[in-house]
């Protein structure tokens, strides 16, 4: 949901120990033909980058959902040149990373929020010379034995594909690092091992304007059809590269594990998913329910444009566009992204805790899903901190439709500001800490999986617990390269459970030391710890998110 990543202690490139040269291996994909741009001599695998999956959503096209390529380019491509979407982060998470770094190390006592806020704010955010609105692409990485065995019509691979988080408002296919030891991990029984692929996706203003009067003219959550547009691309390209599209799983963290969500709701679960399995980590329930908050910040940012309709909107030069939409994202409250999927009637035909209640999703896709231990340290107002008053105006303002009874029930009932340790919490910040885990996260963690389990489809899952286990700080396990400050066995154990996962749908326990649990009616999770894993209840299965999990106001 939310890009955090002062733990993620470093992002190499992929390609590291990487050679490029001429002579290495192009695929014909009919509009045109794609050189690998670089050969990887530890995983022994091509990177085929930069691959154009639509058309640029410039013009006429923005706010549209996207559509393929057209025309045949002559000239082989090599995707030399970077491109990323344009995207801006709010100036308040430069202040909530401060705030969690200071929990984490026990500094709270001498944190200054107001400081830190008047740095956030004064802190310039630069534009990435990348950035650009033609950037629906994606990049493919092939071991080179699969890729052989393309020719002779061998054994297809499995595929992983990646959708990166950001709050929906920021992000980039490779930035959360490489899939460097996942391929290895893939490997080691012998077999040629996955491919993965990783896309960008439209953010922000450009991926999700959304409200009744831009819906007149545009289509919302248009960034949702750009991934789903991507894996269709994976269907009816990857077997070029040696690839099984019958054998595809889709894995995302924070905003893209809430966009794999949309796409298991989308339309009701009516049409089959272009994917096999899915693997979540930290996945949200956050989702526009409320017309008139979408259509407010549809008119917000019109304004910021000096325009009165999308249709003069879509005839600015693009550096209009980007400077709007960062100055709208930068500016927004703590914890808001200002964009993000909304409830349009069509690709999300309701709020998702009530369609996968109601069983309207797409069904008989094995799930694994994880979370962190300390999700809502991040996303802790500290202002809320002790201050009931303040508290109640915050969830009014997250939660629209939230009414006065539901409140109530919520502050006083669910997480009372009791102390005496009859409750989960002893102080108000651990309170408030423990709900937002549970509101933004835990609910929607519960409410996929009961839904997915009670329809008798496997689930497994994991919580990472290695301090501090705040949200995002996993993502340097999931890519780890050797980087230091990460426990290597635990790294093992999340990257051989997530390629065993997409090769044949079981976590590879092999470094965990014991047989990954499925998750069951007993919520049986592993515990993920530098000094222990072991199996526990899922302590996200309790009253409060299995309460929040069958509401229709929180998402």
């Amino acid at each position: 949901m939310h890009r955090f990543d002062i733990f993620l202690l470093s992002t190499l490139a992929l390609g590291a120990h990487a050679t490029s040269h001429p002579s290495l291996p192009t695929v014909d994909l009919g509009y045109q033909v794609h050189r690998a741009i670089s050969y990887n001599d530890t995983i022994k695998a091509y990177n085929f980058t930069n691959i154009p999956y639509a058309e640029p959503p410039v013009g006429n096209l923005r706010w549209r959902a996207p559509i393929p390529p057209k025309g045949v380019k002559k000239t082989i491509q090599d995707g030399s040149i970077g491109k990323i979407c344009p995207q801006q982060s709010p100036n308040w998470t430069i202040a909530a990373i401060q705030f969690a770094t200071a929990w984490a190390t026990n500094q709270l006592p001498s944190f200054n929020f107001t400081e830190a806020e008047e740095i956030a704010n004064s802190t310039p955010q630069t534009t990435d010379p990348r950035t650009t609105e033609d950037c629906l692409v994606l990049d493919v990485i092939v071991p080179k034995a699969v890729l052989e065995k393309k020719k002779s019509h061998g054994k297809k691979a499995p595929v992983l594909v990646w959708i990166y988080g950001g709050g929906y408002v920021s992000g980039t296919k490779e930035s959360w690092g490489t899939p460097n030891r996942i391929i290895a991990a893939s490997q080691e029984d012998g077999s040629d091992g996955i491919i993965w692929v990783a896309m960008n996706y439209r953010l922000g203003a450009f991926g999700f304007l959304a409200g009744p009067t831009m819906q007149k003219v545009g289509t919302a959550n248009a960034a949702l059809y750009d991934q789903r547009l991507a894996l269709q691309w994976v269907q009816e390209n990857i077997a070029k590269f040696g690839g099984d599209p019958d054998n595809v799983t889709v894995m995302g963290e924070s905003a893209g594990a809430g966009s794999i969500m949309f796409h298991l709701l989308a339309q009701g679960g009516k049409h089959p998913v272009p994917f096999k399995r899915a693997i979540v980590q930290s996945i949200p329930l956050t989702v526009s329910v409320d017309p008139a908050q979408q259509e407010s910040n549809f008119q917000k940012f019109l304004k910021i444009l000096n325009v009165k309709s999308l249709e003069e909107a879509r005839r600015l030069p693009s550096s209009a566009l980007i400077a709007a939409n960062a100055q709208q994202i930068g500016a927004e409250v703590y914890d808001e992204f200002a964009f993000g999927p909304a409830v349009d009637d069509v690709y999300i035909p309701g709020p998702p805790a009530k369609l996968l209640l109601e069983g309207a999703f797409a069904k008989g896709i094995p799930l694994l899903s994880s979370h962190t231990a300390f999700e809502g340290t991040l996303f802790t107002d500290p202002r809320t901190i002790g201050n009931e008053t303040a508290f109640a105006l915050k969830l009014r303002a997250n939660y629209p439709l939230m009414g006065e009874k539901d409140l109530s029930y919520v502050l006083n009932t669910l997480y009372p500001a009791v102390y005496d340790g009859s409750h989960p919490y002893t102080t108000s910040l651990d309170r408030n800490i423990l709900m937002a885990n549970e509101m933004y996260f835990a609910a929607a963690h519960q409410a996929l999986l009961q839904a997915t389990i009670h329809r008798g489809t496997e689930v497994y899952a994991w919580e990472f617990a290695v301090p501090p286990a705040i949200h995002g700080s996993d993502l340097g396990y999931t890519f780890y390269d050797g980087a230091a400050g990460v426990d290597p066995h635990v790294a093992s154990i999340m990257q051989h459970a997530i390629a065993g996962f997409a090769k044949c749908g079981e976590p590879d326990a092999g470094p965990l030391g014991f047989a990954f649990p499925r998750y069951g009616k007993q919520a049986t999770t592993v515990n993920l710890n530098i000094n222990s894993s072991v199996t526990i209840s899922d302590p996200t299965w309790n009253n409060r998110t299995l309460w929040l999990a069958q509401t229709s106001w929180i998402g």
